[in-house]
């Protein structure tokens, strides 16, 4: 059988639900719908694992948050030492880390009281394709998702990556620092996130202001 076709008045009827950031969240990404796929890719050392765990503290406010972690292990120090310096305890009835593979993930997500916000990092880790992306978007379309990715300069790193960038609701590359907006929802401020200020001085000047123009 055959959907119905929509109307105009059937689609601006519709609600839209969007994601309450706050601060200079909210300054760079504006308002989300809160739900759709959110893709952050950048080079070692750009400021992109802190920048994935200050997001997740963030959604972590409003939603449940699972992180699920693929390319450290749990018990790694680079991670444990990531929620300390940014004080996740303050989130902790509704943060939570697993490491599952793409099976389990599944598992996980079909349960009732599964997160709202699945952070998988990284993407060439979950060991998925292009099909079996399109799939888990589409079973759980009221999830966010966000893909953490490998850049190659400011480039995914590979077609998959890149496919799933142009796919996503939002894409945010990472570097200097700096996490900047080049999705669908930009914020008052432009779209830049400052991950580090004191990073961003000393790689720049305390005086510089980066803007969309000049990444």
């Amino acid at each position: 059988m055959l959907k119905r076709v929509l109307t105009v008045a059937n689609i601006q009827a519709q609600k839209i639900e969007t994601i309450p950031l706050t601060g200079e969240f909210l300054a760079a990404f504006g308002n989300p719908q809160n739900r759709g796929v959110w893709f952050v890719w950048g080079n070692s050392g750009s400021g992109k694992s802190t920048f994935v765990m200050q997001l997740a503290k963030e959604f972590a406010g409003h939603y449940k948050v699972l992180y699920n972690l693929l390319e450290e292990e749990p018990d790694d120090s680079d991670y444990i030492f990531r929620t300390v310096n940014l004080k996740m305890n303050e989130v902790k009835q509704t943060f939570h880390t697993a490491s599952y593979n793409h099976t389990e993930l599944l598992a996980y997500l079909k349960k009732r009281n599964s997160a709202k916000v699945v952070i998988i990092d990284s993407l060439p880790y979950l060991k998925i394709d292009w099909e079996k992306y399109l799939q888990l978007k589409k079973k759980f379309k009221n999830k966010i998702f966000v893909f953490v990715g490998h850049a190659e300069g400011k480039k995914p790193r590979t077609k998959f990556q890149e496919d799933v960038m142009y796919d996503a609701k939002m894409k945010i590359f990472v570097s200097g620092y700096k996490a900047i907006c080049k999705g669908r929802t930009i914020g008052a401020n432009g779209g830049i996130f400052k991950i580090w200020k004191d990073g961003i001085e000393k790689l720049h000047g305390a005086e510089y202001e980066p803007n969309l123009n000049t990444l």
